[in-house]
């Protein structure tokens, strides 16, 4: 069984969302307020990466970017329990602003579910480690965790999948699960190019096999998401 599923993800982000959420008194300032310093903070905010948004004003896509920032907002929300939704205002929090009242409501939600994904984080952590001890050389997951994964491909009975600045070798391997995904190349010089990156990994070690469970992400110039389950066996793990 794996740990970091995309329940897990989805409920990670909904806490993510939810810390992110600006505090705003409604007896102030109104909807159309918040609606102008909602669009204002966003470009505010990407200018910082100059070079995107240079890129993004040139191809006259400033709009689309921002739609697509309130198109995930409503995702997070929509993933809420019932019993959380239908008591907050998703008019403006959709917009990344909540009143102090929903505000503290949806804080004290996400701090009660991190504790419960920590754990379940931790059980992923622990698992892998006790794998990694069987790898006869040294072998950190983490070290490619958060990277983009560029390459792909096997030789004979050996798999090999290039992750940021490493390749990871499995021997003997055998697919065990691997949805209808394919590598998105990264290229340096357009910051609009779609990307593949592993957000989570884990490793278990079972009937003296190694079991790799991979959970990568595609992301699009919007900023979209998507998620993808590919888990191997193998009978052992290294970087080459």
């Amino acid at each position: 069984m794996k740990y970091l599923t995309k329940k897990w993800v989805s409920q990670y982000e909904q806490v993510r969302f939810i810390h992110c959420l600006k505090e705003f008194d409604e007896k102030i300032k109104s909807y159309v307020d918040i609606q102008q310093r909602s669009k204002s903070e966003f470009f505010k905010k990407m200018s910082k990466d100059k070079e995107l948004f240079s890129a993004v004003i040139k191809a006259n896509l400033a709009e689309n970017f921002y739609q697509a920032q309130i198109e995930r907002n409503a995702e997070a929300l929509s993933s809420l329990p019932k019993e959380i939704f239908d008591k907050i205002n998703t008019e403006t929090i959709v917009l990344g602003y909540a009143c102090k009242q929903d505000k503290e409501f949806l804080t004290s939600y996400a701090n009660n579910l991190l504790k419960e994904l920590e754990k379940t984080a931790d059980k992923a952590n622990k698992t892998t480690e006790i794998a990694q001890d069987y790898l006869p050389e040294k072998f950190i997951l983490d070290d490619v965790v958060g990277e983009l994964v560029l390459e792909e491909y096997s030789n004979g009975k050996d798999y090999f999948i290039k992750i940021g600045r490493r390749e990871v070798l499995i021997e003997n391997y055998e697919i065990i699960e691997r949805e209808d995904f394919k590598i998105n190349k990264w290229e340096d010089d357009n910051p609009l190019t779609l990307w593949t990156s592993l957000y989570s990994a884990e490793l278990h070690f079972r009937d003296s096999c190694y079991e790799l469970h991979l959970l990568l992400i595609d992301g699009d110039i919007y900023g979209n998401k998507k998620f993808w389950y590919f888990t191997l066996k193998g009978t052992n793990l290294l970087y080459v």
